[in-house]
């Protein structure tokens, strides 16, 4: 009830300043704001500021996915030979174990 009253439309409309200059709002396509940003890029490269970081936006903007599918599936593959050969060197830990028992057996026997 006080904000509708009149008396505070009144209070509002003193103590905020009249509209005597307004913002319009424009539709920017998302190809115009990517092409603004490119050219932000390369104004900032001209300029000296030549940095990995601005490589990569461009890459970006310009719509470029950057895919790391095949760099995980080279460390999937990369897991699974290390799981393989630690199998084969856990088994040839036991072969040669056995081997030095054996050896040690004919060395006593030999005695």
């Amino acid at each position: 009830k006080v904000l509708n009253d009149d008396d505070a439309l009144e209070l509002f409309k003193k103590t905020l300043p009249s509209a005597s200059a307004s913002f319009v709002q424009v539709k920017v396509s998302s190809s115009l704001m990517r092409s603004r940003a490119l050219a932000a890029i390369l104004e900032a490269r001209k300029a000296g500021l030549d940095k990995p970081r601005l490589d990569l936006i461009s890459l970006a903007l310009n719509g470029k996915k950057i895919g790391f599918e095949k760099v995980v599936a080279m460390i999937d593959e990369m897991v699974k030979n290390l799981s393989q050969e630690q199998v084969d060197d856990d088994s040839k830990k036991e072969y040669c174990a056995a081997q030095l028992d054996l050896a040690d057996d004919k060395k006593k026997g030999l005695e």
